[in-house]
C-alpha cells in the first residue's frame, strides 16, 4: 500500500469517526424524547444537517438571513426525518448543539491538560 493510499484511508476513517461523534448527541437526544430511532438514522440526519446548513450559508449572500434560513431548514430536516412536531425538533436541535459544545469543551480541556503535562515533563 502506498503512502497516499494509507493517508486517504486514514482520512476516510477520521471523517467517519467525526460524523459518528457528531451524530451521538442527536441520537441521545432522540432517545430521551422517545423518538426511538437508530444510530444510522442519526448519522444520516447529521450528514443532511451539515449539508443543508452550509448550503444555506453559502447560497444566501446576506449572512444573518442565511443563518436564519439554515436554522429553519435544519429544524425542518429534523422534523421530517424523525416525523415529529416543531417543538420536539427544536428541543432535539438545541440539546444536540449544547451536547456537542460540552463534548468539544471536555476534549479541548483534556488535550490542553495533556499538552501541559507533556511540556512539564520536558
Amino acid at each position: 500500500m502506498t503512502l497516499l493510499a494509507l493517508e486517504i484511508t486514514i482520512l476516510i476513517l477520521l471523517i467517519i469517526l467525526l460524523l459518528i461523534f457528531i451524530a451521538l448527541p442527536l441520537y441521545i437526544t432522540a432517545r430521551i424524547l422517545d423518538e426511538d430511532e437508530g444510530l444510522l438514522k442519526a448519522l444520516g440526519t447529521t450528514i443532511l444537517l451539515i449539508i443543508t446548513f452550509f448550503g444555506c450559508l453559502i447560497l444566501i449572500p446576506i449572512p444573518i438571513v442565511g443563518l436564519i434560513v439554515a436554522i429553519i431548514v435544519n429544524l425542518l430536516v429534523i422534523k421530517v426525518v424523525y416525523e415529529t412536531d416543531w417543538g420536539k425538533a427544536f428541543v432535539m436541535w438545541i440539546v444536540a448543539i449544547v451536547m456537542v459544545f460540552v463534548i468539544v469543551f471536555i476534549v479541548a480541556v483534556l488535550v490542553g491538560l495533556s499538552i501541559l503535562a507533556f511540556l512539564a515533563l520536558t
